[in-house]
């Protein structure tokens, strides 16, 4: 896993949110606090990006759930005006804009969090006190790590299935869940009517069997392996490419609902709509137990996390959900979440195994990552052979030697991190890891900018740049180039048939026959006209202009006619002064712009891109 040295300072600058001591927050002056509550938003919405829109998040849950609470906080202390706060406090979102958008009947709510036990005694005692003398019967289940799903069956019909979205509103994606889950489309009734309207809550998922099996195929093709069964499915789900989603394999379950028509046939408690689900041959729960009181609910959750490794699908925690309906009734919801309803997060899954290796990654800008080759482990259901070290630093701080043995885990149950090594067992003859003065690739002397971690190989022309700056313009954010791998692309550049972008554009059948025979070199060259057609921001993105992403390409390609007018583009068409001419670029980007476009071999790769695809 290799990250850019503008994510590693992304994480740093959020890393140091929770590292300011509980009593300068609160000395702090309402200015501060001010500047403090609009950086805590942006960058929630930055993860909530991460996290709902592209399955690939940067920090734990538990960091994510305090800045959410942080915020939370603030507004209560600086927003006493109703109309300073926001409408509500966002869920996230989690809409593409590649799909129709469909309304729920009922809002789609999220569940508070609770991370220690302490937590969750707290909230069961609210629920305790609201009820007073009532009994009060609790459902245990398995919170399921995957993409929150509406399915709306109609007369026993299912007539559509819509991602959470924003709560009101979300992706209808009801021809991808038919195509790739095992959903039925009619309910089997056995006794009475199905009903008129229901909307059934339920999550995506894909089971750890699927997912190896999906990435044994990756790895035999060449290809990065996916990172965590919940990227695949939402991914999968997400997908507008039917080629992408062939062969995948979702499961949905089903533990709620929303809208119920007509009323009077509403489950009256959790355990009845589980018994429905049951009869009408819908996937329910695994795993349900009732418990009365916080004691038995607590062990019920303890069981389950135990109960987790040999699940067979991705888990993240238990929910704690009140059974009877009338009593929910009476406990109503707040804003954005239920007051009958809990999420106990487990703490991140752990292993011991050995650090084979420490090897260097080099990344399309220069930047080593160092990357520790461990002994295969299983966690979260993914085998974790490889560990992104982010930089030399990092190496030094954990005093990490090769031989040593080292606890691996599972931030946010997605990112692999090694915690710590077991000095116990380091070996005597154990020696600190030497960084290289020279890039392993090229051998150019390697350096580091001042105040910065990042050690960086300044070549352009190095070997390993290249490779990467290829499969980035290759990947599906970009120009989609399928079957363009890392493999392929590595054979095709030692064959000297890819240096640049547009090279992809002038491959020709009988010289790639000669590399990867007749069948593959077919494969290959049909995906090359979908990627001449690709949007042109996406071809800008592919480029690997410093800090140009999605937004900033976009906001390129509304402001020049073409690629090639763009490769044209003056400084003074870029900037002025210090500051950005390109409406919707910021300063920063557009700095990055102008010395791309001042370097002549990138000047002209851009122009020969360009001329390509055909819009120079």
């Amino acid at each position: 896993m290799q990250l850019s040295l503008r994510r590693i300072v992304h994480l740093v600058v959020c890393a140091l949110a929770f590292v300011v001591p509980a009593s300068a927050q609160d000395a702090a002056s309402p200015g501060a606090d001010a500047v403090r509550l609009q950086h805590l938003r942006a960058v929630i919405a930055h993860h909530d990006e991460l996290y709902f829109k592209k399955a690939a998040p940067e920090i734990t849950d538990a960091e994510y759930d305090a800045l959410k609470r942080e915020l939370r906080t603030l507004e209560q202390r600086l927003l006493s005006d109703d109309r300073e706060k926001p409408e509500s406090a966002p869920l996230g979102d989690d809409r593409t804009g590649a799909f129709a958008t469909a309304r729920h009947v009922v809002p789609v709510l999220g569940l508070e969090k609770s991370h220690s036990e302490t937590d969750l005694k707290k909230f069961l005692g609210k629920i305790a006190r609201t009820l007073g003398d009532e009994e009060v019967l609790y459902i245990v289940e398995p919170k399921y790590d995957g993409l929150s799903i509406s399915v709306t069956y109609e007369n026993g019909r299912l007539t559509r299935a819509v991602t959470r979205g924003n709560g009101r509103e979300g992706d209808d994606v009801t021809a991808n869940l038919l195509e790739c889950a095992e959903v039925p489309a009619t309910l089997s009734v056995k006794h009475g009517e199905a009903p008129t309207r229901v909307e059934l809550r339920g999550e995506v998922f894909m089971r750890h069997a699927e997912f190896e099996r999906l990435n044994a195929a990756r790895r035999e093709a060449g290809e990065e392996p996916f990172a965590h069964p919940r990227n695949v499915a939402v991914g999968t789900l997400k997908s507008t490419d039917a080629s992408e989603r062939a062969g995948r394999k979702l499961e949905v379950v089903f533990y709620g609902w929303g809208a119920w028509t007509p009323a009077v046939s509403a489950p009256a408690s959790q355990r009845e709509l589980l018994e429905r689900l049951a009869e009408w041959e819908l996937p329910r729960p695994e795993w349900a137990r009732a418990a009365v009181g916080f004691a038995a609910a607590w062990r019920e959750v303890k069981i389950v996390e135990a109960a987790r490794p040999k699940l067979g699908f991705p888990i993240d925690g238990a929910v704690v959900k009140v059974d009877s309906a009338a009593q929910r009734e009476k406990l109503g919801d707040a804003e954005n979440t239920q007051n009958w309803a809990v999420a106990y997060k487990f703490e991140p899954e752990r292993a011991e195994t050995r650090l084979r290796a420490i090897t260097l990654q080099i990344g399309r800008t220069g930047v080593l990552t160092p990357v520790a080759e461990v002994e295969p482990v299983k966690l979260g259901g993914a085998t974790i052979r490889r560990v992104s070290l982010h930089n030399r630093d990092e190496i030094a701080r954990r005093d990490l030697r090769v031989g040593d043995f080292v606890t691996v885990e599972k931030a946010g149950e997605i990112i692999p991190v090694i915690t710590e090594a077991n000095l116990s067992r380091r070996s005597a003859d154990a020696a600190p890891f030497a960084f290289p003065a020279d890039c392993p690739s090229c051998g150019t002397a390697l350096a580091a900018e001042a105040g910065q971690a990042a050690v960086r190989c300044s070549n352009r022309d190095c070997p390993a740049q290249v490779r990467r700056r290829l499969e980035h313009f290759a990947s599906a954010e970009c120009a989609n180039l399928k079957g363009f791998g890392p493999g392929m692309i590595d054979k095709l550049v030692a064959s000297d048939m890819l240096r640049e972008p547009a090279d992809f554009f002038r491959l020709e059948q009988r010289a790639l026959e000669k590399v990867v025979g007749e069948r593959t070199a077919a494969k290959l060259l049909a995906a090359v006209p979908p990627a001449k057609r690709q949007e042109a921001w996406r071809l800008v993105l592919g480029s690997g202009i410093a800090e140009i992403g999605p937004a900033g390409a976009k906001a390129i390609v509304n402001h020049f006619p073409s690629i090639g007018a763009l490769a044209r583009a003056t400084r003074g068409e870029v900037l002025d002064g210090a500051r950005s001419r390109v409406p919707g670029l910021s300063d920063d980007a557009a700095q990055g712009l102008v010395a791309f476009l001042e370097n002549r071999e990138c000047r002209e790769a851009l122009e020969r891109l360009g001329a390509s695809v055909g819009v120079d």
